[in-house]
């Protein structure tokens, strides 16, 4: 006859895999999972919630979940767990967890056998997903909303331009080329063509149009396209607190095929970001030179500025990506540069470090007849 020791240890046996074969079933489930009490601790948790924690799952039970997910010392304002509780109701709400993901989290009231509430279980879905391509969905919205904005912001802005082009076209006639003038107003014009290129860049862009008509392409000089961009990035004597120095190839007469005032405009751009990088003064870099293989022109513009991290280089190019306070961007800029560089069928690359400066070099293809000579 089995002792009433043997029994009990027999039942202790089998409470035991019932408990392992319960905890087996729940981790294996890829949802996270949670039970805490009425006091906020955590009961039992399976794997994935330990995951989504960062923590290891022996101190996520008996841990409280404000202070595991909020770093808090007292429960949050609004928690839904005590609204569960006090209205005996499932409640949903959403949590950002440290591997960067998105959950919809629903907390279910349990009961115990004379129905009083015991707890929650606190069921985790991943909509990380679901809010990327909400986000896509908006700035696609976004996009749709500049394309009816651009073609009255062109009409608007056309026509003063074209009167601007008029008057510094006929005063370029009238006026020597030895007057102290005569540049100024060269300048004039410079600056109303490349107004007018950038209208018809967001209406491209817009449009998700080619960003440079194939009738529109030219052989440029880089090196005078960057002159110029510079000579606008720094007029007015904004360069008084920056070292700017230039290093061009001497050898080559590095040109490219495309749009100048395009091309001046991606300049344009990577050099006042580099200026603003730097809001103490510092060391603006522009320098030239040719791949090995002689297939590419490439520019480096280079500051000595605050850098970029790391998790937003990947970001930098895509469109209303910025990192500049409210008002100080729309996060277009380096996007519309991307694309006309890729309309060149050139590329752009960046290095960076934090607090030592970021370097983007800018790849031209070689125009075909000047790689042939050469």
């Amino acid at each position: 006859m089995v002792s009433k020791k043997a029994q009990m240890e027999q039942s202790l046996e089998f409470i035991e895999g019932i408990k392992r074969r319960w905890m087996a079933t729940v981790d294996a489930i890829v949802d996270p999972l949670m039970l805490i009490d009425k006091d906020f601790k955590v009961i039992q948790a399976n794997q994935a919630l330990a995951k989504i924690a960062g923590k290891d799952i022996k101190k996520v039970v008996g841990s409280h979940c404000y202070k595991m997910f909020a770093g808090r010392d007292k429960p949050c304002t609004g928690c839904k767990l005590q609204e569960s509780i006090k209205t005996e109701t499932t409640q949903t709400f959403e949590l950002s967890a440290v591997d960067n993901r998105y959950y919809e989290v629903a907390t279910q009231p349990i009961f115990d056998g004379n129905g009083v509430i015991e707890g929650s279980l606190h069921i985790y879905r991943d909509r990380t997903l679901a809010k990327q391509l909400q986000s896509q969905l908006i700035q696609t919205e976004k996009l749709a909303s500049i394309g009816l904005l651009a073609g009255g912001i062109a009409h608007e802005l056309n026509n003063p331009l074209a009167g601007i082009l008029l008057f510094s076209q006929m005063l370029l006639r009238t006026v020597s080329k030895e007057s102290v003038y005569y540049q100024d107003v060269e300048e004039i014009e410079n600056a109303a063509k490349r107004c007018k290129s950038i209208v018809d860049s967001l209406l491209d862009f817009a449009r998700q149009q080619p960003v440079i008509a194939a009738e529109s392409k030219e052989i440029v000089s880089l090196h005078d396209a960057l002159a110029a961009a510079l000579r606008f990035s720094t007029a007015g004597g904004k360069a008084n607190r920056f070292e700017i120095i230039e290093k061009y190839e001497a050898d080559n007469e590095m040109k490219t095929t495309g749009n100048r005032n395009k091309i001046m405009q991606v300049f344009l751009n990577l050099i006042q970001n580099a200026l603003q990088a730097m809001p103490n003064g510092g060391r603006l870099t522009l320098r030239s030179l040719v791949s090995a293989d002689q297939q590419w022109n490439i520019v480096e513009i280079e500051d000595s500025g605050v850098g970029i991290p790391a998790a937003h280089l990947k970001k930098i190019f895509d469109p209303f990506f910025t990192s500049k306070a409210e008002g100080e961007g729309t996060g277009l800029g380096l996007s519309i540069c991307h694309g006309i560089i890729e309309e060149l069928g050139g590329k752009i690359e960046v290095r960076s470090k934090l607090r030592k400066g970021t370097t983007f070099a800018i790849f031209f293809p070689a125009p075909v007849a000047l790689r042939e000579v050469g």
